[in-house]
């Protein structure tokens, strides 16, 4: 779901990405915004007093400046700031980002950034449909911003768990490659950890035990290739490493509901 309808957002001619000059500062005290602004810190140090709140701005902090918002801001002429800025405006549906934060630092700021720098190319060479393209990025990035907030507000510890990376390292090969083989004594010692301890941390961090998620996405692959690359229960069977078609039938069936025949 889009973060708001396209057709209500007016995106504005402000926009871009750009290094502040040393003696950079901005005083919107008493000339409050009339319009959003998503912006972000690449680099750089400085502090900002939004509504009466002082803070630090810091490398990967994004802000989303609302009407109204009253701003004093500066920066370390030592560390300038590097930020990029978008102004925007709905036209209707002004309320449509009221549950997104004012602010926070982005955790993981990598697909973020990229759509950010994709965003400025589009607007600064305006192809074809650019105007289109923008508002999908738009929503992309205000999506990603509403996404870090709320992982922030409910405290989510999965992504700062010690092993999540591995662990999603792991389940996304299974999920490329649910046909495979591999023991889960050979999954632990990819993640350098013992059997018993690895199949406790994949739980803990993607929900579910190892055994199952193997074979929730040897089924879920199983329908696709039956309803979608008419291939029989017995070849489908085999290519997901099944020695046994009843088994398959059997685990099919449990999961999905129905036997994989009729599929």
């Amino acid at each position: 779901m889009l973060a708001f309808p396209l057709q209500s957002i007016r995106l504005s001619s402000h926009c871009g990405k750009i290094s502040c000059e040393q003696n950079w500062k901005w005083n919107r005290s008493e000339n409050p915004f009339t319009d959003f602004d998503l912006w972000y810190v690449w680099s750089g140090k400085g502090g900002i007093v939004l509504n009466g709140l002082e803070q630090k701005i810091q490398r990967n902090q994004c802000y989303l400046f609302r009407p109204g918002d009253r701003i004093n801001a500066w920066h370390d002429p030592d560390h300038p700031l590097t930020v990029t800025y978008i102004h925007f405006s709905l036209e209707e549906q002004r309320d449509a980002l009221a549950d997104l934060p004012s602010h926070h630092t982005l955790a993981a700021p990598f697909y973020f950034e990229a759509y950010l720098e994709r965003f400025v190319q589009v607007v600064t060479i305006k192809e074809i449909h650019y105007a289109e393209e923008a508002e999908l990025l738009l929503n992309l990035l205000l999506l990603a911003f509403k996404r870090e907030g709320l992982t922030i507000k409910a405290d989510v510890k999965s992504k700062r768990h010690k092993h999540y990376a591995v662990m999603n390292e792991i389940a996304a090969a299974i999920r490329e490659n649910p046909g495979s083989t591999r023991s889960i004594s050979e999954l632990a010692e990819q993640a350098y950890l013992s059997p018993r301890y690895f199949s406790l941390q994949f739980k803990e961090v993607m929900g579910q035990t190892i055994e199952n998620y193997i074979i929730e996405k040897k089924i879920e692959r199983a329908e696709y290739l039956l309803r979608q690359h008419g291939m029989t229960v017995g070849e489908v069977a085999d290519a997901l490493g099944y020695q046994n078609i009843y088994y398959f039938s059997k685990q099919f069936k449990k999961i999905k509901g129905i036997s994989p025949s009729k599929v």
